[in-house]
């Protein structure tokens, strides 16, 4: 029989229910918002990145939360999905952007989300307008997708070469990247920005190129930590090398041929060779440099017996190749001498010309561009083998060609670059859409 008196049974639940509070309280405590505040499970969900204390911003009237509430977030988000989607092809882009906002409260570690909507913003939906600068808004607003994205998942390096790749290619290489470049560092938004840069963008005011470099470097950084699954790890790993080499480019695109963009191409070439080129990455046999002396050959060949100097150097040269090291070390060398910069300002010069209508000047600017390029392309001779190198080689040549034809002149059978337009003659039809286009936005 119980001795116990109701009296004491009731004392003994306070005690147990005191006793048990304890660990719960421990392991279940919420965070403050603070750095280690909170329970065991609250820490673990900030290291582990599973926190979703957000969910209550997504409407508590809405269909969604409903079907949240009763456990069915899946379903939940796949309607959300067919919504944005319907949305898109309506042109409501309002409706849109809540609705993949509500999308990511749902699935905020799911990085494809991320990934792919920020891309559609920045290139299906910035599409969909004719202002150049509602586009650039578009732009702005995937880039912003994109951030918001990397704040809340700090394991994905994808996502940080994701908004570098947007900062990079999508403004710096788009039909409008004229523009583009001009409105990154002088928003159209005058009155809001008070003529300067989007700060959510370019809070910096540095050049597009230069912040791609940046986000690169952090993807980079975080991918030591966190293995990444967009593309070989090499190639990843250059991307900030290249954001550098895309950024002295873009100043001889516009026109600039100063220091300024001569320090540039000297930059890439040290980064290029002194940091990328002196990693390690490891091959089916073993660890290699792509920047490889004699020293390293052997140095690397003696860890393992079972690798030779000849595996090094075989592996070596494939991954170089894969890279495209050898070229762009070329590339970057070759920038920072006089004749490379001279047949670059003469081609420009003479398109220019071209474009107001001065043909005579224009004619003559491309025949000493094309003079000096061909000189270039003879010292270097393995800058041939890659697109970017030659193209303005073979669009100084058919612009050439072009004053000919409306001058009624006939064209030359032998001139400077024959060689190279008689090797690519199967762009020559790609090239002259993108002359046409190019001269058109001048």
């Amino acid at each position: 029989m119980n001795k116990l008196t109701s009296k004491h049974r009731k004392l003994a639940y306070v005690i147990a229910i005191i006793i048990l509070l304890i660990p719960v309280i421990w392991l279940g405590m919420p965070s403050t918002g603070e750095e280690g505040s909170g329970g065991e499970l609250a820490k673990l969900r900030v290291e582990h990145e599973l926190g979703e204390s957000t969910l209550g911003d997504v409407d508590p009237s809405s269909a969604s939360m409903n079907f949240v509430l009763l456990g069915l977030r899946g379903i939940a988000t796949n309607m959300l999905w067919l919504d944005a989607k319907d949305y898109q092809e309506k042109k409501e882009w309002a409706k849109l952007r809540s609705t993949v906002d509500s999308i990511i409260l749902l699935q905020p570690h799911y990085m494809k989300v991320w990934d792919f909507q920020g891309w559609n913003l920045a290139y299906n939906v910035s599409a969909e307008w004719d202002a150049v600068e509602d586009r650039y808004f578009w732009v702005k607003e995937g880039i912003k997708f994109l951030n918001e994205g990397v704040t809340r998942n700090e394991r994905f390096p994808e996502l940080d070469w994701k908004v570098g790749n947007l900062h990079g290619q999508k403004v710096g290489r788009s039909d409008e990247w004229r523009l583009f470049r001009k409105y990154y560092k002088v928003d159209p938004d005058a009155e809001r920005y008070e003529g300067g840069p989007d700060p959510e963008i370019n809070p910096e005011r540095l050049d597009n190129y230069q912040v791609a470099k940046e986000k690169f470097l952090i993807a980079n950084e975080k991918e030591l930590k966190h293995k990444q699954h967009l593309q070989m790890r090499m190639l990843f790993r250059a991307s900030p090398w290249h954001a550098q080499f895309d950024y002295a480019n873009a100043m001889q695109r516009e026109g600039k041929f100063g220091k300024q963009r001569t320090d540039a191409w000297a930059q890439g070439f040290k980064d290029w060779t002194t940091i990328f080129g002196r990693e390690e990455f490891i091959t089916p046999k073993g660890p290699i440099v792509l920047e490889w002396t004699e020293d390293d050959i052997k140095d690397l060949a003696a860890r393992d017996e079972n690798i030779t100097e000849a595996d090094v150097r075989h592996w070596t040269n494939r991954y170089q190749d894969t890279s495209n090291y050898r070229f762009w070390r070329t590339r970057a060398l070759s920038e920072s001498e006089t004749d490379t910069i001279d047949a670059h300002k003469a081609i420009f010069d003479g398109e220019k010309k071209f474009g107001e209508g001065n043909f005579d000047e224009a004619k003559t600017q491309l025949e000493q561009g094309m003079a000096l390029y061909a000189k270039v392309l003879n010292k270097y001779p393995s800058l041939m083998t890659e697109d970017l190198a030659i193209e303005e080689g073979l669009k100084a040549v058919l612009l050439w060609r072009y004053i000919h034809e409306l001058k009624g002149l006939p064209v030359p059978e032998s001139f400077p670059l024959k060689p190279l337009w008689i090797k690519e003659q199967g762009r020559v039809p790609e090239l002259q859409n993108d002359l046409r286009r190019d001269l058109g936005a001048q």
